[in-house]
């Protein structure tokens, strides 16, 4: 439960930081995408229904807080949450590559599928352009991110998921 609790409120606080001073301080021409970072190692750490689930609260949240396409983010985020879940089990390993790998190539897919989403509602903006000019670099920028993401997802799993001693009886 207590475990819950924390990556409950690590989600909240990446929200709020994205939707404040991420929005307000963007790092090399393109603002991170914190939620979509977690949502991704959190489902190889976790499993595809847990990220699913936070990817849709998550990006749900982060619709609602900046008001653009409510539903868009919280869609392409569970789908890649769920996505990487399921990836996880064919290919992870302690392999120091592959959480910042997952996380570019599955910011990647997230971006894609945002932009392919905000212009079936009617955003009006060009495809082509969007993925050269959005999605390739913010998959970049989440790769920096991902090392202090994952490290802070891994502290997370020391919390004791039961109450009790913490003895084996």
């Amino acid at each position: 439960m207590v475990r819950r609790i924390a990556v409950i409120l690590a989600m909240m606080a990446a929200v709020m930081l994205q939707s404040t001073i991420c929005s307000l301080w963007p790092w090399i021409g393109v603002k991170p995408d914190l939620i979509t970072a977690i949502v991704i190692l959190a489902g190889l750490s976790y499993g595809s229904a847990p990220a699913a689930l936070m990817g849709f609260i998550g990006g749900f949240l982060l619709d609602y807080s900046t008001g653009r396409l409510l539903g868009a983010g919280a869609v392409s985020k569970m789908l890649v949450g769920g996505l990487s879940g399921w990836v996880a089990d064919k290919v992870f390993g302690d392999h120091l590559l592959v959480p910042p790998s997952a996380v570019l190539v599955g910011t990647w897919l997230e971006q894609s599928v945002y932009l392919l989403l905000a212009n079936a509602f009617g955003s009006g903006l060009p495809v082509i352009n969007g993925f050269w000019a959005i999605v390739l670099p913010v998959g970049l920028v989440n790769v920096v991110f991902a090392f202090p993401v994952h490290y802070c997802l891994r502290v997370l799993e020391r919390i004791p998921g039961q109450g009790g001693s913490g003895g084996n009886g």
